[in-house]
């Protein structure tokens, strides 16, 4: 039996690279029994887009939802995710040879769980690591990270020899190198970001046909993703937005901290609220360039499934060069422009008008 498992996310969040991780394991052990245990709405979402296996033939588990996004409480979060680990682990109780696979723990829920495996040591766990890694990086970090880097890398440490883990890139398992023991370095293995590539072909004859030079930041834009560099972008090219000759956006949330930041030059569409897929699929449709500002202090140790949305949708990007993009560049090939800085991303978009 396998048991693939969402404790952390709810909804639509994450359910792309879920519903690939689900196929993958579906079409590589046909015979194995296959559960899924998630949200109930983040079980509908995999529903609709797990891809090229019967769907009849995995079991589908659902649970309510146990805190609400709006209202964020630490306590309710790392509670519950621990509830929901031990719900998890009863599911394949009586099966000695059952795999686990988490999709994504908190640093507090991949200490309990690593806890918890001592007293199951025959079972198998598969642990997918995300950005939660960032956190075993000390520099400028706030001390609640400092924190949750603390606890992640004791998790690590003691997760038994039955534990393995996946990054989704070879750029994040060599920038480990120095963060983590050999030890634990055997027990990761990198994998491509898996993502779903296919695209509604009514979203797809949606594309712009506007005559000014669309440009959008798209996904949660925050602090640590130098997202306030499109607000200065903007300015610079203010009498171009004021010609309406180019038009910048932000697609998906805009966390308070940017709000000094904020500029009438760009147009912030679901700055405040969660967008669906079909959504944010048809507004990056719209888009004639997908602009990042990642560095290598934010992007370093996870992917950006962003720029995955970029490629699926065929939006070519411009970006402040990282690890992870200049990995993808070199792996499959140019995917747009990769820049030294926001000076140099001006010259790009200068060359573009």
């Amino acid at each position: 039996m396998i048991i693939i498992s969402e404790v952390v996310h709810n909804g639509e969040v994450h359910f792309q690279v879920n519903s690939c991780f689900v196929s993958m394991f579906a079409f590589l052990h046909p015979d194995e029994k296959i559960v899924i245990r998630a949200e109930k709405d983040h079980i509908k979402a995999l529903k609709a887009n797990v891809k090229d296996v019967d769907i009849n033939n995995i079991e589908f588990l659902s649970y309510d939802r146990y805190y609400d996004a709006k209202k964020y409480n630490w306590g309710f979060r790392i509670i519950g995710e621990c509830i929901q680990i031990i719900k998890t682990l009863f599911t394949g109780r009586s099966h000695d040879d059952s795999i686990y696979v988490w999709t994504c723990l908190f640093p507090t829920g991949h200490l309990f769980l690593n806890v918890l495996t001592y007293f199951q040591k025959k079972k198998k766990h598969v642990i997918i690591l995300h950005g939660e890694l960032e956190f075993l990086k000390t520099e400028n970090k706030k001390i609640s990270e400092i924190l949750f880097g603390f606890i992640l890398k004791i998790a690590l440490n003691i997760s038994t020899k039955k534990n393995k883990y996946i990054v989704l890139g070879d750029n994040i398992k060599n920038n480990l190198n120095n963060l983590v023991s050999k030890r634990v370095l055997d027990k990761i293995f990198s994998i491509l970001h898996p993502y779903n590539f296919s695209v509604d072909q009514n979203i797809q004859c949606l594309s712009t046909n506007a005559s000014d030079l669309t440009i959008g930041a798209i996904g949660t834009q925050m602090l640590s993703k130098n997202s306030q560099l499109i607000f200065q972008l903007a300015e610079r090219f203010k009498t171009n937005i004021l010609a309406h000759e180019i038009t910048f956006k932000t697609i998906g949330k805009v966390l308070p901290e940017l709000n000094c930041y904020k500029t009438d030059l760009v147009n912030n569409l679901f700055a405040d609220t969660f967008v669906y897929q079909e959504q944010f699929e048809t507004e990056i449709s719209r888009l004639n360039f997908v602009v990042f500002f990642y560095d290598n202090s934010a992007y370093q140790l996870c992917a950006s499934g962003a720029i995955f949305e970029a490629i699926r949708m065929g939006i070519p990007v411009i970006s402040i060069e990282n690890d992870f993009f200049r990995w993808l560049f070199d792996s499959y090939g140019e995917l747009g422009f990769l820049c030294k800085d926001i000076d140099a991303i001006q010259i790009v978009i200068n060359g573009l008008k």
